[in-house]
């Protein structure tokens, strides 16, 4: 497949943005309707409407919101969604791969990526050409390999500015994020999370594009210690988990970041001592994944995680057996028209204000 072939194969991808309430026509809050007649559908479509009225209750609480963000979710162009969550304070805390913290660099820095046939594409003829295969969307081999080196001017930097040896993986991310913002990528994750103070985990941070940019950096340090971000993680989750306001979850697949979050819930009984579990009080997962085969990140939500004390039974946990790329969209769309275009959630200063003492303790 020839590079000129590449474009013809399909369009540009372009991110996914929400519409705004002045373009809905005056039609009214259409998303938002069908999603509360969802509810009392049947099958994936009654769970997308009791995602939808779970994620408004912890919206409208005063308990700690989580966001697992697994995949490669950021070369779908989701990630200004991940951005506008935090913006409005629909999430307070999130784990991540390091792919999709990284790899939402991309457009902004100039990439392009094209849709092409999965069923019909010729992988080594991409590889030959010089472009790397998502599934359905590629970029150019060499505007991915730039995006990875120039993440090594921020191990450079960080190198020259931290005076002590280590430093926990959310302080990293914080950091990594202002290093971003003051370099006009403000619209990424970990930018976005910088600026509003939101505790960004990255559990398996060498896994993807910032093992490149630290391979190749001329300095390297501190080094990054995460079972001190760990430590840091159960200190936020013990300060809301029960008998605090409580902690909700929504899960964007499973793997590493779910698990993070979710084993959370077993240290912190462990360390209180004590014989009640300390759980999540909601929690909402979309996934393809089934736990027969032993996937599922950590086991389904509203099952067998209560076996382990993660979620708690009578707590308000949805499983959502679809693609993130179809129910994300329509959750935040749904939410934007619930609470308007300008809208804060209400509990967001006094949660960010409590994790800032907490990161900067």
């Amino acid at each position: 497949m020839s590079d000129k072939r590449v474009e013809e194969a399909g369009a540009r991808r372009a991110p996914v943005r929400l519409v705004a309430d002045h373009e809905d026509g005056g039609r009214g809050h259409t998303v938002s309707r069908l999603l509360g007649r969802m509810r009392h559908s049947a099958f994936q479509g009654r769970k997308l409407g009791e995602a939808f009225e779970a994620w408004q209750r912890m919206i409208d609480g005063d308990g700690l919101i989580c966001l697992g963000l697994a995949g490669s979710l950021a070369s779908a162009g989701l990630a200004p969604l991940v951005a506008w969550l935090v913006e409005r304070g629909y999430v307070d805390v999130i784990a991540s791969t390091s792919a999709n913290v990284t790899e939402d660099l991309l457009e902004p820095r100039g990439a392009r990526f094209y849709q092409v046939d999965p069923e019909h594409a010729d992988d080594a003829g991409l590889w030959s050409r010089g472009f790397y295969r998502f599934y359905d969307h590629v970029v150019s081999a060499e505007d991915y390999d730039a995006m990875e080196d120039f993440t090594r001017g921020f191990f450079e930097d960080l190198a020259r500015r931290w005076s002590t040896p280590t430093l926990t993986g959310a302080r990293f991310m914080h950091e990594f994020g202002r290093w971003l913002d003051a370099r006009g990528l403000g619209g990424t994750i970990a930018a976005t999370c910088f600026r509003h103070r939101v505790p960004l985990f990255v559990p398996a941070a060498p896994d993807g594009p910032l093992a490149e940019g630290y391979r190749t950096a001329a300095a390297k340090g501190p080094v990054v210690d995460f079972f001190a971000d760990y430590e840091l993680a159960l200190r936020i989750m013990a300060r809301y988990m029960p008998p605090g306001p409580g902690t909700g979850a929504i899960f964007l697949g499973g793997g590493v970041p779910k698990d993070f979050l979710q084993i959370t819930a077993t240290s912190v009984k462990a360390s209180r001592g004590d014989v009640q579990a300390c759980p999540h009080l909601a929690a909402i997962q979309i996934t393809t994944d089934n736990a027969v085969f032993g996937g599922l990140g950590g086991a389904s939500v509203a099952s067998e995680c209560i076996s382990w004390g993660k979620e708690a039974a009578d707590g308000d946990n949805v499983m959502l057996f679809a693609d993130v790329t179809i129910a994300l969209p329509l959750l935040c769309q749904g939410l934007l028209e619930r609470y308007g275009a300008v809208h804060t959630r209400r509990a967001r200063s006094a949660i960010h204000g409590e994790l800032t003492a907490i990161l900067d303790g």
